[in-house]
């Protein structure tokens, strides 16, 4: 991404100031940060009327207020509560026992040390209250109701992603903020453990420390600081252990030889990130990722149907910051070249505005990318955020490989392998043929080359997808496979050359001849060893295992196997 920070999310007490309303200096590093076109939300434990009443400008220096820690949210709609406010009961309760309450527009607060009684009184009276300590503060709110969930909602009204936005506290009730952003940034008066879980700590305490952080590189996208608990899972390593890497604030170049499962892994990360909430979009030269549309969140475009031009592009990828696959594979070379060429500018200014997408996906780079433009304008000034794969590297721009952070190596076999491994070879100081050894020659295994840290590969079984992974699907359904790949029938002259003529063989094809094919298991291992489609041979083997064994008839099969191909490609 251009700069991960669209938004920053800061604790008021503890954080911003030690008194009842900032210092102008801090006040001025937030407004220097507003004036950059970057959003600055205060998230605070504070009732909002008593903060109105000590700070009555309040509203104005912020773009937004998430008051009584994420249960009231004030901003250009107005006051809105976030939650049903605590049972008056409770209150009544604790003020006959002596305990001084403030009750605001959802929660009460009152001092830690009564932190015994208030929690008798809840489970006496079985009222719905969590408490949340804040240093000497206590406050009791709904179930649920915490600073991170008050901020997703500000967030959302402001059109900003929570990938985009870093939080900055100092006190307990600041891990849910911290949580859910994207980074998290703890003063250096901060408590101890919020400290170990921030990505960064700041020199100084407080104000002082959040206005110089305001001013600092971070803040201005001029330096990058990818994220401690937000990760992606390559795979695991040979010691069982998980292999993870950042899941933003890196670039990385994914290589390996034809089929040696290079769009398997692009996908896999594609998955999760989306699973975790960041907008992705993938330019998709052979149509290899159409399947990850099958996951929430993810719409396939292009293919049959006209390619959205830059506008309706971005317009997508807006839209509750989703992700967009762009099926480029029905279009000639030139056609995607300077398709992908003529979305750049639109899309890395939304970038710039709003942080999205996230992360940008190049299938197949060396096609795609050429050394000038605006694609390699943004990787050369340092944009995070893209990830490049190919099985040619040596034809990429060289500014792929000056900018990338993270290299990985797919196995595979072959003159176009060991042209690969001797690329990567020269990246961190190993000769290829050491590399292969260290690979083997398995699919599904993989190396990850830090460039930072070059000497030291590491090698790792590739996690498994969720969703299905069709390699080049589009030449399997209508395109002509070669005479060696295609499936001959027995005993007869019929022949298919890509799916769609398979589909319509099986319908002409005689009961024997079915049952020949399927007791050998023909059908579904040509489906995986052929089309790479490991669901749908699945699928097909099952009902010829059911027709082994007397359970279903050949023209039962016949159907079955018809009706997979159909929901899964033609349909």
């Amino acid at each position: 991404m251009g700069s991960v920070v669209q938004a920053i999310a800061v604790d008021y007490d503890g954080t911003l100031t030690q008194a009842d309303r900032p210092t102008e200096e801090v006040l001025e590093a937030v407004r220097a940060v507003r004036r950059r076109g970057r959003a600055v939300v205060l998230v605070t434990g504070r009732i909002l009327s008593e903060l109105r009443t000590v700070f009555p400008e309040v509203d104005e220096e912020f773009d937004a207020i998430v008051a009584e820690n994420g249960a009231v949210l004030a901003d250009a709609d107005g006051i809105r509560d976030l939650a049903v406010p605590v049972d008056p009961a409770l209150a009544q309760a604790l003020a006959h026992r002596d305990i001084p309450v403030r009750q605001g527009r959802v929660l009460l607060a009152c001092d830690a040390v009564h932190a015994a009684a208030v929690g008798e009184e809840i489970r006496r009276l079985g009222v719905d209250g969590q408490q949340i300590r804040n240093r000497a503060a206590l406050m009791v709110l709904p179930a649920g109701v915490t600073k991170g969930t008050g901020l997703t909602q500000a967030l959302g009204n402001l059109g900003i992603s929570r990938h985009s936005t870093l939080a900055i506290g100092d006190a307990e009730n600041d891990h849910h903020l911290m949580a859910v952003c994207e980074l998290g940034v703890a003063v250096a008066n901060a408590v101890d453990r919020l400290k170990q879980r921030a990505d960064l700590v700041l020199e100084q305490a407080n104000g002082a420390g959040v206005a110089a952080f305001l001013r600092g590189p971070i803040v201005t996208g001029d330096q990058a600081l990818p994220p401690s608990h937000w990760r992606l899972t390559l795979g695991a390593e040979d010691d069982g252990n998980a292999l993870q890497i950042p899941a933003s604030q890196v670039n990385l170049l994914v290589v390996g030889a034809s089929r040696s499962g290079k769009s398997y892994l692009t996908g896999l990360l594609v998955e999760q990130l989306v699973r975790l909430d960041y907008s992705v979009l993938v330019l998709d030269r052979e149509g290899d990722h159409r399947t990850l549309a099958e996951r929430r969140g993810i719409l396939a475009v292009g293919g049959k149907d006209p390619l959205p031009n830059a506008a309706q592009l971005c317009v997508l990828i807006r839209h509750r910051f989703g992700s967009v696959v762009i099926d480029l594979s029905q279009h000639s070379e030139k056609e995607q070249r300077d398709y992908v060429a003529s979305i750049a500018p639109a899309v890395l200014a939304q970038r710039a505005l709003t942080g999205l997408p996230h992360w940008v996906f190049f299938d197949e780079a060396h096609t795609l990318l050429i050394d000038e433009g605006p694609w390699a304008d943004a990787i050369t000034a340092g944009d995070k955020g893209f990830c490049f794969s190919t099985y040619l590297p040596n034809q990429l721009p060289g500014v792929v490989h000056d900018r990338t952070d993270l290299l990985v190596l797919c196995a595979g076999t072959g003159a176009q392998a060991n042209e690969v491994r001797d690329f990567v070879g020269q990246t961190c100081d190993h000769r290829g043929e050491d590399l292969a050894e260290l690979l083997g020659e398995e699919r599904g295994r993989a190396l990850l080359v830090e460039t930072a840290n070059p000497t030291e590969p590491r090698s790792f079984t590739v996690h498994r997808r969720s969703s299905g992974h069709v390699r080049h699907w589009h030449k399997y359904i209508d395109g002509e496979l070669p005479a060696s790949l295609r499936f001959y029938f027995t005993a007869s002259h019929r022949v298919a050359g890509n799916l769609r003529e398979f589909h319509r063989q099986l319908a002409s094809c005689s009961d024997t001849t079915l049952a020949t094919h399927a007791r050998r298991n023909d059908f579904s291992r040509w489906v995986g060893l052929v089309i790479q489609d490991e669901d749908l041979a699945g699928s097909i083997e099952a009902t010829e295992h059911r027709l082994r064994d007397g359970r279903i008839a050949p023209d039962t099969l016949r159907h079955a196997v018809q009706r997979s191909i159909e929901v899964r490609y033609l349909e």
